[in-house]
């Protein structure tokens, strides 16, 4: 997005398959994919004039490349802050109701990165202070320096925004990208946006509340943690109004799989739908107040920065419904742990506005379940609870609530899909040299998460025989010349387990 101890999940191998081919020279596809829409370009670099202005703007190197900006705290003898995405500091690998507060951290916020500028200052990170990708999807992570050092050096501190922007807002996003860039355009760029509506958002197993849609160019990897930034009357940055973290730009509909990673989904009242070619923004609205008197980070008050006292260890999912199997086997069950150990009530709801987990009604007549404290991350310490999905298609959430404490519960995202998939199976195959040839099945997730294949003579061969298929790991098929030529015979399964057509890719000898 649980197993007795976590292992590497298919989802990992499968991606790591596709990574693997999208390297290798010379492959050919059969049948042809689903057109893609254009990737994004990178914005223009920031002209060197304005560098003084966004000189608090860092390359963040915290556990992804992204960016950050420093954090007007108004203390200047207190530590420095940098503001950035949940994602970018180890959420990804996190269990996704999790909230992480107050532990050692290492990495880099390189400041000053701008194009023919050549004194820049890296400042060591020592702290996450904050991070979740729990309804927000934010990190404050702390300097080994003070705010008044950054400051005396030059940098600008930007304020955090006190209340929401409104749509149709003016705005100017700052970031450092890195997406098919060399490393030396790895600088800062500009580009200014105008803010569209305000949303709830999923993605992948993340949900997220209060996220702006936005027209900014070029979001691109490395754009995460790049601040949305409201500016005077003379362009000089005024209030930090959001985060970027995800956009849509590169992903259609005819690929299928919308909610899946970098396919956004905005929560309607039709359940959830991917809207094309936008970006998106974490709202920040309030956390200036998370720091105190002192300008350290302080959690309760006025800060509304959500913190979990319950997570589920597994990832939810997409499932058939009904307790069927997924493509991997997995059938739709969940197992949580608390920030301490207690008890737990759960219920499964439509997914609504995707507030239902934070209402007491939604829990009404639910059982008592013991709730174990949250241990290492690939430890499974909760007990499995099997998850009764319905067989109509829809998105679900398992909420999940330690003791009162509404504001904590988990929320995890399970989807029922019974709906073919809209990629079709296929193959690649590559010319191995001696006449020798390797062939990888087309693997395209969610829609193509997993595959089964057989090959063999032509004329003996019966590709209506799926029964005698296997299964494909991470190891491609190598045919020698002798062994050519050959008939390839391959199916897909979605992350829910809906099958393709069978595809038939005749191989030819040398």
């Amino acid at each position: 997005m649980g197993k007795p101890a976590r292992r590497r999940s298919a989802l990992a191998c499968v991606l790591g398959a596709v990574v693997l081919c999208g390297m290798l020279a010379g492959c050919v596809v059969a049948p042809e994919p689903a057109p893609e829409a254009p990737e994004a370009e990178a914005a223009p670099a920031l002209p060197l004039e304005q560098l003084a202005a966004f000189s608090g703007i860092a390359a963040m190197n915290a556990g992804s490349n992204c960016s950050g900006t420093l954090i007007d705290t108004g203390t200047a003898s207190g530590p420095a802050y940098v503001l950035t995405n949940g994602h970018c500091t180890g959420d990804v690998g996190r269990p996704a109701q999790q909230t992480t507060l107050g532990i050692e951290w290492g990495g880099t916020a390189e400041f000053l990165r701008a194009e023919g500028y050549g004194e820049r200052l890296t400042v060591e990170v020592v702290e996450l202070a904050y991070s979740t990708m729990r309804h927000t999807d934010t990190a404050i992570v702390r300097l080994d320096a003070t705010l008044g050092e950054l400051q005396e050096f030059g940098l600008r501190a930007v304020p955090i925004a006190a209340s929401e922007p409104a749509e149709g807002d003016a705005v100017v996003n700052v970031g450092v990208p890195v997406q098919g860039l060399d490393y030396d355009d790895w600088v800062l760029r500009r580009g200014d946006c105008t803010l569209g509506g305000q949303h709830t958002l999923i993605e992948f197993q993340w949900l997220w509340f209060g996220v702006w849609a936005n027209d900014c160019p070029g979001i691109i990897q490395g754009s995460s943690g790049s601040p949305l930034l409201s500016v005077d009357a003379d362009g000089e940055p005024r209030e930090i109004v959001g985060l970027i973290n995800t956009t849509s730009v590169g992903s259609t509909a005819a690929m299928g799989g919308a909610c899946w990673l970098n396919r956004p989904c905005q929560v309607t009242a039709d359940g959830a739908v991917m809207v094309e070619g936008t970006s998106y923004a974490q709202s920040v609205a309030g956390m200036g107040s998370c720091f105190d008197a002192q300008g350290l980070f302080a959690i309760g008050g006025d800060c509304p920065l959500p913190v979990s006292s319950i997570w589920a260890e597994g990832s939810g999912g997409s499932f058939r419904g009904g307790g069927e199997p997924d493509s991997t086997g997995r059938v739709p069950s969940t197992s949580f742990v608390g920030a301490e150990a207690g008890e737990a009530r759960t219920a499964l709801v439509p997914i609504g506005d995707a507030t239902a987990c934070l209402e007491p009604a939604t829990y009404a007549g639910a059982a008592l379940i013991d709730l174990p404290a949250g241990g290492e991350v690939w430890e499974q310490l909760g007990v499995p609870l099997p998850v009764d999905l319905p067989t109509e298609e829809g998105r679900f959430m398992v909420c999940a609530v330690a003791g009162d404490d509404y504001a904590g519960a988990a929320s995890q995202l399970f989807a029922v899909d019974r709906t073919p998939p809209v990629a079709p199976a296929g193959a690649v195959v590559e010319d191995a040299g001696d006449g020798a040839v390797i062939v990888w099945p087309r693997i395209d997730p969610p829609e193509v998460s997993t595959v089964r294949f057989i090959w063999g003579d032509a004329d003996e061969l019966d590709c209506d025989d799926t029964a005698s298929f296997q299964e494909f790991f991470t190891v491609p098929l190598f045919l020698a010349a002798d062994e050519l030529p050959v008939r390839y015979c391959v199916y897909g399964l979605d992350e829910a387990g809906n099958r393709t057509e069978v595809e038939i890719v005749d191989i030819e000898g040398p």
